[in-house]
């Protein structure tokens, strides 16, 4: 070994050269000899004819994996330190090798080497003190035999051991216990010696366990394993214990010793990264990584002729509005309750899983009946469809589901999570709080949102939005009051995407925060510009997304856009949704307000198609109902519509609100509305929505 005198030997095995380029550079400026090798194999050559004082192995190599180095190291020195690094995602492997032998480990990518080299000097530490202990264990029984002064002074080094030491006769009846003993397992010395180590005993190991381990020592060999304990006052903890027999001169075994070592920290700590790896932190479920494993094992279980297995991907639809609205831990509560109602729904059997975010998925018993998954399905959506009560507040909080099922929509994990998520992001697409079951057709969908949601993050900087302007008449003279701003989306080279498509992806992903505050800069501008141009003042509506009402400082953004523009705050509207403001908060009623105070008009859209609280309604600062276009569609041939409509007008009339109906495209509807009193008409019986040239001209003909 060309080792300098007294310089530790480390040998780095990885199959990236970079990275053991980086670990030899540093550790050889810390004064070791480093050894390297390219795959586990190499590296089992090199410790066979080197002899290293340390090995640092990745888990995942060709040829020879770090499994098999850890194995090979305690075939060949069980006292060679061997720290594990292991990448994103290998927490099992990392475990299987502590158990295996390993002393410790490190995540992959090693950012900071001081880290690595803390674990390394600890090993070695190790590594010293149980080669003395050893040494001191092969001259135990030595001692024993020697003379009392020579006795006397072992007594002295055992009384004084960090590790608990226990002497029994050849039949296990202890006879001696230092100090170190009675401390860890509350017994006194008085209550230990006479009795047998059973009384320590847990119940963890099994009886085969113990049986091997007497088998061992009754041979005359040593023993090393591990317990777990119980002490005196019921408290269990782990020791790594040794076990010797010692023999007299004619080598008939007299007593045995045992000298053990306290490690319920270190098995915590194992515990600890078992869980991480495959629980939720928050719920308590089972996490990605371990729903992964149970599909894997349920699939290969199932009876492939006869039956059949659902798996429910489940996304809670509105959680980054209540998060938004209400904070982060009320938004942790309510994940917590979902988890609780899901589990209770679930049933014996069923695998509930927290797979990411706001996402949950469910996994059905494997059944011979087919209508099984729709039943559990329906009784699913119906416990979410409940109030859940978190602080105090009642909150309803829906989810989308889509289903797939083995072995119709799949055979494997991969493609059954993946068509059960595209069957619930078709929910999604469909209304929200909807069930969907996959259907071939939707694979071509998803990849298709997938697609249009990577042009989306560019759109912006590519120009590719624009704005159309809808007029807004009013009655009964029927001149042009104002118009509403209208979004539309055209990718370079391709046609008009529907705002149906790609609005509800700009909120899902965020964008909408930055795309709402473009709509109302260009449509303030566009306004702005149509005054100087000499058009007669015209109020300019805009929409505003949840998103925008409650992550951006939405009453900064206004004043800055008036004040740039120079446009007119009493002509400015901003509409907004019933979902979004019908909760009775004050950071709701404080953000109202401050947008009022800026002198700009407030309008409720879609009014009528949410929960509404009338109680509520009155107590917010809003000027103006828009009445949606689907009860104006039916309110001709449907009573029920006629009913809602009316019911609207009259109650905007109540509280002395402006009202806008939406959707008008026949004169039978216009006659109607204007004599049941609704002042404000938009729709295609006046217009279509128009872009800025030809609103212009719309104007002119009109005589504005």
């Amino acid at each position: 070994m060309s080792a300098l005198e007294n310089s530790p030997v480390l040998l780095t095995i990885d199959d990236e050269e970079a990275i053991r380029d980086s670990v030899a550079a540093y550790f050889e400026d810390s004064g070791f000899t480093v050894i390297q090798a390219c795959d586990g194999r190499d590296g089992i050559d090199k410790i066979t004819s080197m002899r290293p004082d340390i090995v640092i192995t990745d888990l995942r190599m060709p040829v020879v994996d770090g499994l098999e180095v850890v194995d090979a190291v305690c075939r060949m020195d069980d006292n060679l330190p061997v720290i594990v690094l292991s990448g994103t995602g290998v927490l099992d492997d990392v475990i299987q090798a502590l158990r295996r032998g390993a002393w410790d480990y490190l995540a992959k990518p090693v950012k900071d080497l001081v880290a690595l080299e803390l674990v390394i000097n600890r090993c070695l530490e190790r590594a010293r003190l149980i080669r003395e202990n050893r040494d001191y264990h092969e001259n135990l029984e030595q001692l024993v035999v020697q003379r009392t002064a020579e006795l006397r002074k072992l007594t002295t080094a055992v009384e004084q051991s960090a590790n608990s030491v226990i002497i029994t006769n050849a039949d296990g009846i202890i006879e001696y216990v230092n100090p170190k003993f009675t401390a860890v397992s509350g017994y006194t010395t008085e209550e230990a010696v006479g009795n047998t180590p059973r009384l320590l005993k847990s119940g963890r190991q099994n009886d085969d366990y113990y049986a091997e381990m007497w088998k061992t020592i009754r041979s005359g060999q040593e023993w090393q394993g591990e317990f777990c304990n119980r002490a005196k006052d019921g408290r269990q903890f782990w020791e790594l214990c040794s076990i010797a027999p010692i023999k007299d001169e004619s080598g008939v075994i007299t007593h045995f010793v045992g000298i053990k070592e306290d490690i319920s920290e270190h098995k915590r700590h194992e515990e600890q990264l078992y869980y991480q790896a495959n629980f939720d932190g928050l719920t308590g479920l089972p996490n990605r990584n371990y729903f992964q494993k149970y599909l894997t094992l349920q699939l290969e279980l199932i009876n492939r002729e006869n039956q059949q297995l659902a798996l429910l991907v489940l996304d809670i639809d509105n959680l980054k509005f209540v998060n938004d609205t209400f904070g982060h831990e009320f938004g942790d509560l309510l994940l917590k309750e979902i988890a609780r109602r899901l589990e209770m729904s679930g049933g014996l059997g069923s695998f509930i899983s927290r797979f990411v975010g706001d996402e949950f998925i469910i996994v059905l018993p494997p059944t011979t009946e087919a209508g099984q998954a729709v039943l559990f399905a329906e009784k699913i959506h119906s416990a979410m469809n409940e109030a859940f009560v978190i602080k105090g507040s009642e909150i309803m909080s829906t989810a989308s589901i889509g289903v797939a099922v083995y072995p119709e929509d799949g055979t494997s994990v991969e493609s059954l999570l993946k068509n059960a998520e595209a069957a619930m992001y078709q929910a999604k697409k469909d209304s929200k709080n909807a069930v969907c079951f996959y259907t071939s057709e939707l694979n071509f969908q998803l990849e298709q949102r997938f697609a249009m949601e990577s042009k989306l993050y560019k759109a912006l900087e590519r120009d590719e939005f624009s704005l159309l302007y809808q007029p807004q008449i009013g009655l009964p003279d029927g001149g042009i009051i104002g118009m509403e701003a209208l979004l539309r989306w055209t990718p370079k080279g391709e046609e008009v995407v529907s705002p149906i498509q790609f609005i509800p992806l700009l909120e899902e992903t965020g964008l909408i925060v930055a795309v709402g505050e473009w709509v109302l800069w260009k449509a303030c501008t566009q306004a702005a510009t149509w005054r100087k141009q000499g058009l007669p003042p015209m109020r300019m509506s805009v929409n505003i997304s949840a998103l925008q009402f409650m992550r951006s400082d939405l009453d900064e953004t206004v004043k800055r856009v008036l004040d740039v523009t120079g446009y007119d705050p009493g002509y400015l509207c901003l509409e907004l949704t019933e979902s979004m403001i019908m909760i009775d908060s004050m950071r709701t009623m404080e953000k109202l307000t401050a947008l009022t105070e800026i002198g700009i008009t407030l309008s409720l859209d879609d009014f009528g198609t949410g929960y509404s609280s009338l109680e509520y309604l009155g107590r917010l600062p809003i000027q103006e109902l828009k009445i949606d276009q689907s009860f104006v569609r039916r309110m001709l041939t449907t009573k029920n519509d006629a009913a809602v409509v009316n019911t609207i007008i009259a109650m905007g009339r109540g509280l002395e609100m402006e009202l806008v109906a939406e959707g008008v495209e026949t004169e039978e509807q216009l006659a109607y509305l204007a004599e049941k009193g609704c002042t404000v008409i938009q729709g295609y019986y006046f217009s279509r929505p128009l872009a800025a040239d030809d609103f212009e001209r719309y104007c002119m003909e009109q005589k504005c």
